[in-house]
């Protein structure tokens, strides 16, 4: 595979934003405003079964949806059929979030979204395998970071304004439905770019795979042989501790702000968005040296460097109550997010097979949700009753951050059996 240039590496990753940007819109801004609606006396324990389930969801969808595109043959190709159906579908689900009257509502919206969200993802994520050579495959994957990261921010500053004190200003009880209208605007903007731009050629299936029926791939669908793919194991427990315990942070932070910090609502959300704009430069470089420096040097150092450094912030995280030092924590967490997005995913990309690349690559986020699924799981069991068992505003919240401080820490350890390996260079 001949190189390409950086600019249609970015335009491949520019659907990520889009992702990115609902997925950040709707958790945890959306779905904390609306659980202390529905849910004032157990937020943190309905915020963490309802991302458990919709997670559970997630898992089951990704990989399934691969095998189809996989094997897709379609004028528009494997990817973009897929990519444009889980877009429309995502925008419904946000309308049906926002004006949720119930819980039960709410939950329906939560796995429509799951649903939605991973019908794009996988095919959108398999364009990396099938459209970059794998010496640039740690640099496409740092602008996928950066595009994460971007879009993480915006989202932030978006939902910060539109669900804070400006936008009940001017919105009043409408501004939840312009926040849930906000990413349905971005992904029309990015599904054109990505349907001119960025897909692959029609009839690029690999006819060996896609011989085999639609039956037997399904029954396979989940299944990779961790002893003749060691690596890939140790990758799928890195991205699990990783991103479990950065998820175990984010998910409640907005929660841990008003119950903890004393912020009210209006505040947390404010001061969330403005940490989320804060950060967000540094991110990027980061993410971008990161990827440079995983092609050069190998994806391993990188990955074990961000697991030390997302350790010592979540530290700090737990010694400190005022605002600027949360800030300094959050930075710290926030450049090792980098590096981790950056090389993690690079290393994903070398280890699919050819021709199996959404299957795999679905197969792949299920580290994602099991990591995000479990973190939200515990933060629902510990936060809420250790609280009130114990009679206090904060210990629920330190104990689910002490199992993520300690679970970035092992995340750098569970990669030490790697080799570390080069990208080759085409």
């Amino acid at each position: 595979m001949k190189k390409i240039s950086f600019l249609r590496m970015l335009v491949i990753s520019l659907l990520g934003f889009g992702l990115t940007f609902s997925s950040n819109i709707q958790d945890p801004p959306l779905m904390t405003y609306k659980v202390r609606q529905l849910a004032p006396n157990l937020p943190n324990t309905t915020l963490g079964i309802m991302g458990f389930v919709g997670l559970l969801v997630a898992m089951a969808v990704q990989p399934i949806v691969g095998v189809f595109s996989d094997r897709a043959k379609t004028k528009m190709g494997r990817r973009l059929p897929f990519i444009m159906g889980g877009a429309v579908l995502i925008a419904a689900s946000l309308f049906l979030l926002a004006m949720a009257p119930s819980l039960w509502v709410l939950l329906m919206g939560v796995i429509f979204i799951q649903f939605s969200s991973n019908i794009l993802q996988g095919p959108w994520q398999a364009l990396i395998p099938d459209l970059v050579p794998e010496g640039q495959r740690g640099t496409a994957s740092s602008l996928k970071a950066v595009m994460d990261i971007i879009a993480t921010v915006v989202a932030g500053a978006v939902a910060g304004i539109l669900l804070g004190t400006t936008g009940q200003k001017i919105f009043g009880d409408s501004a939840i439905y312009a926040t849930a209208a906000a990413p349905v605007i971005v992904f029309i903007l990015f599904v054109t770019i990505t349907s001119i731009w960025a897909r692959e050629h029609p009839g690029a299936t690999n006819e060996a795979i896609a011989s085999r029926t639609i039956g037997e791939a399904l029954k396979n669908a989940f299944y990779v042989n961790f002893r003749e793919n060691p690596i890939f194991g140790w990758w799928f427990a890195n991205r699990i501790l990783f991103w479990g315990a950065f998820i175990a942070i984010n998910a409640f932070l907005i929660n841990y702000l008003v119950d903890v910090i004393k912020m009210t609502q209006n505040e947390a959300q404010s001061f969330y968005g403005t940490l989320k704009v804060i950060l967000g430069v540094g991110l990027i470089v980061m993410a971008l040296v990161s990827g440079w420096l995983s092609d050069k040097f190998g994806r391993k150092p990188v990955m074990l460097a961000a697991g030390l450094v997302a350790f010592a912030g979540s530290v700090l995280l737990l010694l400190v109550r005022d605002k600027t030092l949360i800030t300094v924590a959050g930075g710290i967490i926030g450049m090792a997010i980098g590096a981790f997005l950056s090389a993690n995913w690079a290393l994903a990309t070398d280890l699919v097979p050819r021709g199996e690349e959404a299957r795999y690559l679905g197969i792949a986020n299920i580290a994602t949700c099991i990591g995000s699924g479990v973190a939200r799981l515990l933060g629902g069991v510990l936060i809420d009753p250790i609280n009130k068992l114990l009679g206090s505003s904060s210990l629920g919240y330190l104990s689910l951050f002490i199992l993520a401080t300690l679970c970035f820490l092992v995340s750098a350890l569970v990669i030490i059996p790697l080799p570390n390996k080069r990208a080759k260079a085409n």
